[in-house]
């Protein structure tokens, strides 16, 4: 524990020292690409998406290109909405009540903290969760990606955790949640091989402060709740929330060879992805 103590203010003062030096070109910027295996059923049904853990000088940011991507969409979506439908802003307001989370930001601090923030029903929540992780430091080294890695474990979230950490890029960060070893963490995943982060690219981005938006509090498991009331609201009850004098004509929807869909024919579509969508990073 001191040998593990000593690393990590090492790590510490290297990792002031690092940032200093970014300052005067933006931030850092490490790249993850994320497999998720989606449908705990099917070891075939994994996915890939890329995320940035951008540090900056009093914290860091985790975030995903979908989210990313998504709420772009929805911006755009809402701005043609309320040009549509004369300035209305029922129709937009009744859009974003209805969505789902379009994913997650997870902003990290020094003190092993986080706030963990998604957008439910169109307001953002958030809730702060000490992240002081119990790491297990053994005596294994390998190389990744150029890297001279060590090996550390760890149980969080209901899952067994293998970490590949490097004193190459001294950090104390890492994907997802996860932080407080004395280097970057490199490459992570679960026991169970549903899920695995590996760095891919680093670099800087010309920005050297970011703001956290403010969010409605809340707890964890109340915020895991609405996001799965929400996905599990039936399509009839989103369109029975349309405002009144919309026709449910405009909200007709066709498939790729041009027929029409029924309510009942999306409902079903529905809950088949979300049949096979059943993973989660966390089981607990």
């Amino acid at each position: 524990m001191r040998g593990f103590r000593s690393l990590l203010f090492l790590g510490i003062l290297f990792f002031n020292t690092y940032l200093i030096s970014a300052q005067s070109s933006g931030s850092y910027r490490f790249i993850y690409q994320f497999t998720f295996q989606r449908d705990t059923s099917d070891v075939n049904s994994k996915s890939k998406e890329t995320y940035f853990l951008d540090v900056f000088k009093d914290h860091s940011t985790f975030v995903g290109t979908n989210k990313l991507r998504m709420d772009k969409m929805i911006d755009s979506l809402s701005k043609v909405m309320e040009a549509r439908f004369a300035g209305s802003g029922s129709m937009v307001n009744m859009m974003r009540a209805n969505v789902p989370s379009t994913g997650y930001t997870i902003y990290k601090y020094p003190d092993n903290t986080i706030n963990y923030q998604s957008s439910v029903g169109g307001t953002l929540y958030g809730y702060k969760e000490d992240m002081t992780i119990d790491w297990e430091i053994i005596d294994s080294t390998d190389t990744y990606s150029s890297y001279n890695c060590q090996l550390a474990t760890t149980q969080y979230g209901g899952r067994d955790w293998t970490a590949w950490f490097t004193t190459d890029i001294p950090v104390p960060n890492g994907p997802y949640k996860f932080m407080g070893l004395p280097g970057l963490i490199v490459k992570m995943q679960d026991s169970k091989d549903q899920c695995l982060f590996e760095l891919t690219e680093v670099g800087t981005i010309g920005i050297e402060e970011q703001p956290v938006p403010k969010a409605e509090k809340i707890s964890k498991a109340d915020l895991v709740r609405m996001t799965e009331n929400v996905l599990n609201k039936p399509v009839s009850a989103i369109l029975g929330s349309l405002p009144a004098g919309v026709n449910l004509n405009m909200v007709n929807m066709r498939d790729q060879n041009g027929n029409q869909i029924t309510m009942e024919d999306i409902e079903k579509r529905r809950q088949e992805v979300m049949r096979k969508n059943n993973n989660r990073i966390e089981l607990n």
